[in-house]
């Protein structure tokens, strides 16, 4: 709403108000979350895995990033590309191009702080652990194979996975647009090939395979997409508003925490009740088990994590939200320093105080390079605009807001 100004009759107008449908920050904050327990899990035995969900249920911060990337996907194409699906094939094109960059530049600089730590400490543990001795000792086979996406070292397997979907929802969006039961088709069909075939791509060497497999993680993906277009059905938000659903979610929770059994992992005591869930719930092929379990976790994430709840204000909450909103750049980054802790945490003889200092000492690195960046990113869009003064008009009425305003921002960054 406009406020009337001085008595000259000018009232300040932001050219840039947010409209009621204006980006949800909850998607920035889960994926901020989903970047930092990734990084977490990635680095080497650290002790701040298990503040994670990695050992607390059937499904883990995989399944949480790869869905709110295909939700942050769809809200993007929603807002670009309804009146012109055919873009969205030259977008995820590009797009496609610049996660393929950023797989390579983390690979030499992960390859590169290997031979450091060789040179400097005198340990190979570093190209042992990140499978970088193959590419040094025979660098013209490798290299072929790196480029092709057919050599994939640990800790640099989730952006080939991405690569590959954002491809596939280019070409998908141009076919579908926004009919819900294409998308819902096809997930299950080429999962239930893959599933019954044994269907995966092959990693140098031939023996090994893709960590997630594209035809079945494709499923998770989608998941997040289709979500979004349904968000606003009613029957949806009747069925997330019951106490039954609740209930339900509550459970398949409980019953993955005792599944997972972390006082066994931990070692305390060697009860696995359920562990003919955990035998199932195969990770690579992307068990729909691990999908149910994810999506009770994150119905009741919706329930208690309101909008309203102005978590984003908090500390911590700012810099979840900040790593979040650029969310590519940070995963590449917290992959590097995943990578780091593998000469690091040897060196010092996986010392507990050097696990958290530096776990926690990098998380808040991120969150400086993402404000860093968040506002280059202003700068270079020529800033937030000033108010412009006009002249009031009694006649003139708030402009209605576009219910698409705002939608922009949910690229998968």
């Amino acid at each position: 709403m406009a406020k009337a100004g001085p008595e000259d009759g000018t009232v300040a107008v932001p050219s840039a108000a947010p409209g009621p449908s204006a980006r949800d920050w909850r998607i920035d904050f889960w994926r901020g979350l989903a970047i930092v327990f990734i990084f977490w899990n990635h680095s080497d035995n650290s002790v701040m895995s298990w503040l994670t969900t990695k050992y607390v249920g059937l499904s883990d911060s995989a399944e949480l990033f790869v869905f709110l990337s295909g939700f942050a996907m769809a809200s993007m194409f929603a807002a670009k590309f309804s009146a012109r699906p055919r873009m969205a094939i030259p977008y995820c094109v590009g797009r496609a191009f610049t996660l393929y960059l950023h797989h390579i530049t983390a690979f030499v600089v992960i390859a590169a702080f290997a031979v450091f730590y060789r040179e400097w400490a005198g340990s190979s543990v570093v190209e042992r652990d990140l499978f970088i001795r193959p590419f040094l000792l025979s660098t013209e086979t490798m290299l072929p194979k790196l480029a092709t996406l057919a050599y994939l070292p640990p800790l640099l397997d989730i952006l080939p996975l991405y690569i590959l979907l954002t491809l596939m929802i280019g070409v998908l969006f141009t076919a579908f647009r926004d009919r819900i039961a294409p998308y819902i088709g096809f997930a299950i069909v080429v999962w239930c090939f893959a599933w019954a075939t044994g269907a995966t791509l092959s990693s140098y060497p031939d023996t090994r395979h893709w960590t997630f497999n594209p035809l079945c993680w494709q499923a998770v993906f989608l998941a997040g997409f289709v979500t979004f277009l349904i968000r606003d059905e009613p029957w949806l938000r009747r069925v997330m508003a019951a106490p039954a659903t609740l209930a339900l979610s509550i459970t398949i929770v409980i019953v993955g925490f005792v599944a997972a059994a972390p006082w066994a992992t931990a070692g305390f005591v060697e009860w696995r009740p359920l562990s003919i869930l955990t035998d199932i719930a195969d990770k690579s092929f992307a068990s729909p088990i691990r999908l149910v379990h994810f999506l009770a976790m994150a119905h009741i994430a919706t329930v208690f994590v309101k909008r309203e709840s102005r978590l984003d204000l908090t500390f911590f909450g700012r810099w979840l939200v900040l790593i979040g909103r650029r969310s590519l750049p940070m995963f590449v980054i917290s992959s590097v320093f995943a990578a780091f802790t593998h000469g690091l945490f040897d060196w010092f003889n996986h010392a507990i105080s050097v696990q958290v200092i530096y776990s926690l000492a990098m998380v808040g690195v991120l969150a400086g390079l993402a404000q860093v960046m968040d506002a280059l990113g202003k700068v270079g869009r020529g800033g937030p605009p000033a108010p412009k003064q006009t002249r009031a008009d009694p006649r003139a009425r708030d402009p209605e807001p576009s219910p698409l305003r705002g939608m922009s921002a949910a690229a998968a960054s």
